[in-house]
């Protein structure tokens, strides 16, 4: 077992954790006020997993270098203390506030969780993140942005150039998929069914380190073996995406908040700006009401796009439906393939289970009841209102 100490702030510790993770509340996860966020990718590597870790400081009262790092080995989600962390290999790339870490271990006999403690050496306030190591793992290669670092997010912006990864030296086929898929159900909708996929509109191939550079909006899917269930996948917008700063964009995530009629006219309205802000002034009642109204619904948009951008736009899933009618949940727990979203004033909890695909290996599906009903009108009463 080998232990690595990088500039003095990373250190390993068997001891240090001694908390099993079914009883911590994740809900920094998607806090954008949270002063640490962090991203992990998995990747099996033909006979190797790689691990590529990356956190970033946003805290304007700290540097990076008063954080520590972390890192055991844990056999379940109920385990209180594992092991110190047996890395083969470690790359460390540092940018302002960011720290980037790839690690590189041995193909697992049975899975483990691969655990990440970001304490600040002051405040003793801590982070903690997890990913799952196993045999077979459904991604297996990456797109990297131009300064070699792996894309962090689930999505990327036309026009940009990405450089295809993979460890197997096979060509890969590029699969794409043109289809706007439909956003969520209500919570407590009875045929809350998932996304049916299509055929892909076009494909064609690319060899490893080749350019990649997304020119229509959509799915791409990258495969070494299109028989196979390995994969990953992106969506691509364009450059404002998470956000979304043109009339036509806005239309679509109003289907929560609006009634069928009123969002036939927002539709009908086409470019038309005045049609647009006539519908929303005739629910909300007051011009100052309206500009509030659509200036927190859509900052609810551009996070949930951030946070649960998959196969489709983040405000189409389940999570992302959730969060931008909700907010921040109050609590967040993670327990092998459920997520659960606690909101104390509604005295609510929201159960996403993960049903994933060679498109998204994360995807989380909600659990619908007739429940929630009450809580999704009461709440889209009060965005009507804007109240939030």
């Amino acid at each position: 077992m080998r232990l690595y100490l990088v500039l003095g702030w990373l250190i390993f510790s068997a001891t240090a954790l001694a908390q099993p993770l079914t009883g911590l509340n994740f809900n920094y996860w998607y806090d954008p006020q949270s002063e640490i966020s962090a991203f992990g990718r998995v990747v099996n590597e033909e006979g190797r997993i790689s691990l590529y870790f990356e956190f970033e400081n946003k805290s304007t009262t700290s540097s990076i270098s008063q954080y520590q790092l972390l890192g055991e080995q844990r056999e379940s989600y109920t385990q209180r203390q594992g092991i110190p962390l047996t890395i083969d290999t470690l790359q460390f790339i540092q940018t302002g506030e960011k720290r980037s870490l790839h690690f590189s271990f041995d193909i697992p006999t049975k899975p483990w969780l691969a655990v990440f403690k970001i304490k600040h050496k002051v405040t003793q306030k801590s982070w903690t993140y997890f990913y799952p190591i196993e045999a077979i793992y459904p991604v297996d290669g990456w797109l990297e942005e131009s300064e070699g670092r792996p894309v962090t997010q689930r999505f990327l912006s036309l026009g940009n150039s990405y450089r295809l990864k993979n460890k197997s030296n096979k060509k890969v086929t590029v699969s794409y998929y043109q289809n706007e898929f439909k956003p969520a159900y209500p919570p407590f909708a009875e045929n809350g069914k998932s996304d049916q996929f299509l055929f892909y509109d076009s494909v064609f191939t690319l060899e490893i380190e080749d350019i990649f550079k997304p020119v229509r909006e959509g799915l791409y899917l990258f495969q070494t073996d299109t028989s196979s269930a390995k994969g990953f996948s992106y969506v691509a917008k364009d450059k404002a995406y998470p956000r979304y700063n043109r009339l036509q964009q806005l239309k679509d995530p109003m289907v929560f908040v609006t009634t069928q009629d009123e969002f036939n006219q927002l539709q009908s309205a086409a470019e038309d700006k005045v049609r647009f802000d006539k519908v929303i002034l005739d629910f909300t009642r007051d011009k100052e009401r309206a500009k509030i109204f659509m200036r927190n619904y859509f900052r609810r948009v551009e996070l949930a796009n951030s946070y649960f951008s998959s196969y489709k736009e983040g405000w189409k899933t389940d999570r992302g439906m959730i969060y931008m009618i909700f907010g921040l949940p109050d609590e967040v727990s993670r327990n092998g393939g459920n997520e659960v979203w606690y909101y104390r004033a509604l005295s609510t909890r929201f159960t996403f289970v993960k049903n994933g695909s060679v498109y998204d290996p994360y995807n989380y599906v909600l659990l619908r009841d007739n429940r929630f009903a009450e809580s999704w009108y009461s709440t889209i009463d009060l965005w009507r209102k804007s109240r939030f």
